[in-house]
Order: C-alpha cells, then structure tokens, then sequence
C-alpha cells in the first residue's frame, strides 16, 4: 500500500503533504513550479505532538509539533488540507499514520495486530490514550522539569488562555519583535523567564478531580463502518483506581500482550459488561485471559491493594530504628530504678 498523502497548503501555497515509502519522514512539496522538489522535510522521530481540527469543522487542518535536535522548543506546522472531496479522508490517513508511527517508536518496536484484525484496530480502544506524554506508571516527577516546561505547547497554550494578562503581554511582545529573531526563538526567550508560571499552571491542572463512573462514560463510535473507541490516559488511570481487578488483569498480562490489544480486547470481553452491571449472555465473546477474573472479588482485590499500601512499620524491613518503637519497651517506673536517689524515710 502506498503511503498517505494529500493536498494541504502551508502558508497559504498549496502543495502536497506525503510520508515517504520507507515511513520515516514526512515532507511538503509546492506544487508551483511543477517539478518541485520538497521545501519541508523532518523525521518522524522529530515529531512530538499532533492536533486535527473537529470533524464537525468544515475547514480540515492538520497541525505538527516537530523539535529537531539543539531547538529548544517545537516548532509548529499548520497544513490546510484543499480537496473539495476528500480532504477529511485524506488528513484522517496521514494523521493515522503518523500517530502510529510515533507510538512504536516511542515503544520502541511494532505494535503487533490483535488475532483477526489489522494493527489500526487493535489500537482502536487507546487511540487517545498513546498521545504524547509518559506512558503509564511512569513516574510524573519530570513533568515540571525546565526543558520539558518550556518545550511543552499545549500548556504555554492553556495558561495563555486561562491569563489574559499574559496572553496580551505576549501577542504584543510577538508583534513589536525584530525580524531577525523567528517565532521559535522568540517563544523559546518568553517562556524562559516565565518558568515559575508554567509550573505553577503544570501543578494546578494536575490537581487530583473528583473521580466519576469512567466506564459508562466511554461510549464507541462508528467511522468509515468501523468501531472506534478513544480513551485518555487520565481515564485509564481512573479505571484502575476505580476497579483493582482491571489494574491487576493489566499487570499480568502486558506486555505478554500489548497495551494495545489489551484495551481493545477488554472494552470488547465480559469482564467489561460485569463491571458495569450488565448481563453476560452466552453471544459475548470469551477472552480467556480476561475471563480468568470474573470469579474474583472486586471488593476483596480491591481492600488487598489498600492493605498492601501501607506496611506497619514494625514489620517494614525498611524502616529504622526510630520505627521500631515496641523493641525497646517501656521505660522503668522512677520509684523503681535502682540509682534513684533515697529520701528520708524510704526504705
């Protein structure tokens, strides 16, 4: 199969936007003069985030985040997809691609296809979830890191939004700068002496939220005759905190399967419909890795986890002397210790 393209203008010249034959990178080619060669090429490794305008929209815009080495911040691509047919279709095929691109080489590897279907629809149920980001269970504490603040727009983006003192400071200092100094670096200089804010809007918006039923709220939807299923990584966090069983199921399985196939067989297998209190009938397909955990107690599983977090120190082979408290005992009553001093009539 040929590899995705379309045509998309790109500052307001139309053109067409390709991925190459071995998929490695991505590049945008004018199509003034004809002949061309492409004005716009960058790894896919260089990649860092992806946006899609709602399909709702009638204008269809695809736009790439790409941070090549020594930048310190992305750079944005914004391409206007002009086929009066098919533009949708056309920047859903490379989008698709390119999201599927990043995630195995974020992973490191190729996501194998679920049994009887192809790769796209085995990561139907985490099509949402593998954008950028860490991956689940790793650990959070970089998130306010300098570089990682001043390179992340998605979060310059929503503290514009969220102070509007802010955002008029910047649209005025983006107009007034010198030529000589290009979008990228004028960010990169901004965001720099702002840091303190980015982290403390990193923090806010990582405040815990009052959980919900996040099982009923994922509702699959139908594109091109298909099912598609889109969860975030913050609703896969909430499923685990809300339902142990899913987290231990998770635990031993991946990646003896894949994230991938993991998610699209769950939201598919009886263990689903037993946690949402709907009835099993004999129609429902079995999953045999999944099926092994509709006899356990949830509430049982779920009370084993708490118990497991927290180790009395006393039996906590980490802990220290300070802890073991009990060891030394209680210490002797005064009139009791032999060196108290005697006093007038003791014996």
């Amino acid at each position: 199969m040929a590899p995705p393209r379309g045509s998309a203008a790109y500052k307001k010249q139309d053109g067409t936007l390709a991925i190459s034959k071995d998929g490695q990178s991505v590049s945008w080619t004018p199509v003034t003069p004809p002949g061309s060669k492409p004005t716009l090429t960058f790894p896919l490794s260089a990649i860092t985030n992806l946006q899609q305008t709602p399909a709702n929209n009638p204008k269809v815009a695809l736009k790439i985040y790409a941070q090549s080495p020594g930048i310190p911040a992305p750079e944005t691509h914004i391409f206007n997809f002009t086929s009066p047919t098919v533009a949708r279709a056309e920047a859903d095929a490379i989008k698709d691609s390119l999201s599927k691109a990043i995630q195995q080489a974020k992973a490191g590897g190729t996501t194998p296809a679920a049994p009887g279907g192809s790769a796209s629809s085995a990561a139907m149920a985490i099509a949402s979830a593998v954008s950028s980001g860490p991956q689940l269970g790793a650990s959070q504490d970089g998130i306010y890191d300098d570089v990682r603040l001043q390179s992340n727009a998605d979060l310059q983006q929503s503290l514009l939004k969220s102070n509007p003192q802010l955002s008029k400071t910047f649209r005025e200092s983006l107009r007034t700068k010198p030529d000589s100094i290009s979008d990228s670096q004028f960010g990169s200089q901004f965001w720099s002496t702002r840091i303190h804010l980015l982290r403390a809007h990193a923090i806010e918006k990582n405040q815990t939220r009052g959980s919900y039923n996040v099982l009923a709220s994922i509702k699959p939807e139908t594109k091109d005759g298909a099912p598609r299923l889109s969860i975030s990584k913050e609703q896969i966090q909430l499923i685990f905190n809300q339902h142990a069983i899913v987290r231990r199921a998770y635990d031993e399985n991946v990646p003896k399967v894949s994230e991938s196939e993991f998610w699209a067989k769950f939201f598919r297998s009886r263990l689903f419909k037993k946690l949402q209190d709907k009835l099993i009938t004999d129609e429902d397909p079995t999953i045999p890795f999944l099926d092994k955990y509709l006899e356990i107690d949830e509430d049982a599983e779920h009370a084993k986890r708490l118990l497991a977090s927290h180790v009395p120190h006393i039996i906590d082979v980490e802990g220290n002397e300070e802890n073991h408290s009990q060891r030394k005992g209680n210490k002797p009553d005064f009139t009791m210790r032999p060196d108290r001093p005697r006093t007038p009539g003791s014996s």
